[in-house]
């Protein structure tokens, strides 16, 4: 169990590095003018369409972290689940705290600015998706 415990916060941590190193090296290094499919976008409401206040957005980030530690102790997500989660859900939310936006940065096409962040998102919705078509149970430890 501890182990399992511990590669959960590795895996976790390692997520919420890849996330804050990219923002990093792309905002400070300014890498954006060399490659093509980077673009800088500072968004402050949800999504680039919808505008919400940041203390509004932090309230729903803490809330639903909270839920997915909930879910994840009830059963009702995978370990894997709740990591892709919580990494794409806390560093959004520190963005949020210190910066009161969030740095999105990888344009590819005509698709939405994101982050790494919002890439994990999309592989929690990818996972849960893949485990209700198989109708397999979080409990089946199937990741």
């Amino acid at each position: 169990m501890k182990k399992k415990v511990a590669l959960f916060v590795g895996v976790l941590i390692m997520l919420v590095v890849l996330d804050q190193v990219s923002k990093w090296i792309f905002y400070s290094q300014e890498l954006g003018s060399e490659l093509i499919f980077l673009e800088p976008l500072f968004n402050t409401g949800i999504s680039r369409w919808i505008s919400m206040p940041s203390v509004i957005s932090m309230i729903i980030a803490i809330g639903c972290s909270l839920l997915f530690c909930f879910l994840l102790r009830k059963r009702y997500l995978t370990r894997s689940e709740v990591c892709f989660l919580l990494a794409g859900t806390i560093w959004n939310l520190i963005d949020r705290v210190f910066l009161w936006g969030v740095r999105d940065f990888i344009a590819i096409g005509g698709f939405p600015v994101f982050n790494f962040a919002d890439v994990f998102l999309t592989i929690w919705v990818i996972l849960v998706f893949i485990r209700e078509i198989f109708l397999l149970t979080p409990e089946k430890k199937w990741v």
